[in-house]
């Protein structure tokens, strides 16, 4: 520490909030030996990938007797948006997923001694150790302003040198404590920026959780720490926080893998102690004939929101995305059908190194495996509590109409014909609409044609002779062999032999599709002689009648 840096560091922080040794005392050693976190940005939506890196964190710490915090990161003031904070804690905390700390609280107040968990909130702290490594010759102010910072690159790229502010492109590293207090005195605003003691010509060594040592460029860039506004960058903020919360596994996506010989030198240079990175690839997508990141403008899965929308039961979602970070999960799951998911042992020895496809397909299957699994009550109340918020009216007939949900939603569940008809809470409408008289005369005018052997003579002496011999008390069999019986009748096959001869109107599939269009206006249904149980006699009569 030279009497000049002290004087600059003094001149620009003249009255700091905190000492370092403050800060040490305020945020002590905690007695866990685990503490992992999710720091998610208020500027969008809740990206599934932030729900995929909280489980993970979350997992390792409370399978170890840790701790699992929030973060709320708002230095990019620029792009957040109002409200995001709130939206993004509430979407973690459907998932189950419990947070120990964190701005987690009423109004996005703290919950946790290791606060304020919000960045924007945290300016003293940075400044204090700005204000240090400024006097400590670690760091430095740089009054370069924009046209000054593009004609250095502009002359870096006809060299051929790398692009940025480092060594004798930085003017302002090496300027003397009057060379900075003029600038104060011209009112010329500043950034503060590392002075990296990098070679851009070596290579380090560096250790990941999941992909072992690793070499790198060594970071020779005079970053920038503190932004004119007072806000510190990402690389400073994280590196102090998880230092003060005392972080000792950072989880974070591999696209800030780059940055990693940077956050290695900002923390030595801060004096703290490196915690264990895990770099997790990003969750990817099929596109034509590759795959691509998970994209926030182009899918609507990367939103969080979608899968409350479309009804994914969250047990299903976990399920997936546990399988995504260790692929032992699945056998697992099969040998323990029931067991909490919780009990996983999950490590990262298993994660992916490459991107992870994010399977719809896959995650359907899963979740039409919970929902089959829920008993019939279950799959009732907990598909009222999700149409109560994404489909109202769906949600006021279920209400009006319980006995008869009830009798529809059971059609042929937990048999050995069982059709496993609900995958998310979503399909409940398309299952359920045709058995509610309000919906089927909206349906009713879009309905699909009839077959085109049925005549309207055809489907009124079929009809009058079917109403007279329907029995509600046959089983599926016996109605079966009836319809088929009655369909020879009026000149329609029984099999396929029978409608090879060339002397019939049609086939009994005819016959069904037509019972099928008019009672329920739909070519998609459950089992028809049990949605004619469902529908009752009286119904039956009125819509044949039409």
């Amino acid at each position: 520490m030279t009497d000049s840096n002290l004087a600059i560091a003094n001149l620009l922080f003249p009255n700091p909030s905190y000492t370092l040794e403050e800060l040490e005392n305020i945020y002590p050693n905690r007695t866990v030996s685990i503490v992992t976190r999710v720091s998610p940005s208020p500027t969008g939506f809740l990206h599934i990938g932030t729900v995929y890196t909280a489980l993970l964190s979350e997992r390792l710490a409370h399978l170890n007797g840790g701790v699992f915090y929030l973060r709320n990161e708002d230095t990019d003031d620029k792009r957040e948006i109002e409200n995001a904070a709130s939206t993004i804690v509430n979407g973690i905390q459907k998932f189950g997923i419990t947070i120990d700390e964190g701005a987690i609280g009423p109004d996005g107040s703290d919950i946790g001694k290791y606060g304020p968990y919000t960045q924007s909130k945290r300016g003293p702290i940075y400044q204090s150790y700005v204000r240090d490594m400024i006097a400590r010759g670690m760091a430095y102010p740089c009054f370069l302003d924009e046209a000054e910072t593009t004609t250095i690159r502009a002359e870096q790229t006809v060299s051929g040198q790398p692009t940025g502010i480092y060594g004798s492109y930085s003017p302002w590293r090496v300027a003397t404590l009057e060379e900075v207090q003029g600038a104060i005195v011209a009112g010329k605003k500043y950034v503060v920026r590392l002075r990296s003691h990098g070679n851009p010509s070596k290579r380090v060594k560096l250790v990941d959780e999941i992909r072992g040592e690793i070499e790198m460029q060594d970071n020779f860039m005079d970053t920038v720490l503190l932004k004119q506004t007072g806000i510190p960058t990402y690389h400073l903020a994280h590196v102090v926080d998880d230092h003060l919360m005392r972080t000792t596994h950072v989880t974070r996506g591999d696209e800030w893998l780059p940055s990693y010989p940077l956050h290695v030198q900002l923390t030595e240079a801060l004096g703290f102690t490196l915690p264990q990175y895990i770099h997790i690839s990003p969750l990817m997508k099929t596109d034509g004939g590759g795959k691509r990141k998970l994209s926030k403008r182009k899918d609507p899965e990367a939103n969080v929101e979608y899968f409350f929308e479309q009804g994914y039961i969250i047990e299903a979602l976990i399920d997936y995305m546990l399988g995504i970070m260790d692929s032992r999960y699945e056998a697992w799951r099969l040998e323990n059908p029931t067991a909490d998911y919780r009990s996983y042992p999950l490590t990262t020895e298993k994660l992916p190194l490459s991107g992870a496809l994010f399977d719809i397909t896959k995650l359907d299957s899963i979740a039409n495996n919970f929902l089959t699994k829920l008993s019939t009550e279950e799959l009732q109340s907990q598909g009222l509590e999700w149409a109560r918020k994404y489909d109202k009216e769906l949600a006021k007939l279920m209400e009006v109409y319980l006995d008869l949900t009830y009798r529809a939603l059971d059609i042929e569940r937990h048999t050995e014909k069982d059709p496993r008809r609900f995958t998310k809470f979503s399909d409940l409408r398309g299952q359920l609409q045709f058995f509610y008289t309000e919906t089927f005369e909206t349906m009713k005018n879009a309905a699909p044609a009839l077959p085109e052997c049925i005549t309207p003579e055809v489907r009124q002496a079929f009809v009058e002779d079917y109403m007279k011999s329907y029995d509600p008390a046959m089983e599926r069999e016996e109605w079966f062999e009836q319809l088929k019986n009655l369909a020879h009748m009026h000149k329609f096959a029984r099999t396929g032999e029978e409608w090879k001869t060339g002397e019939y109107l049609g086939k009994v599939g005819d016959i069904a599709m037509m019972l099928r269009l008019l009672l329920c206006a739909s070519t998609k249904t459950p089992d028809l002689c049990y949605t004619m149980k469902v529908l009752g006699k009286e119904v039956m009569e009125k819509r044949l009648g039409e």
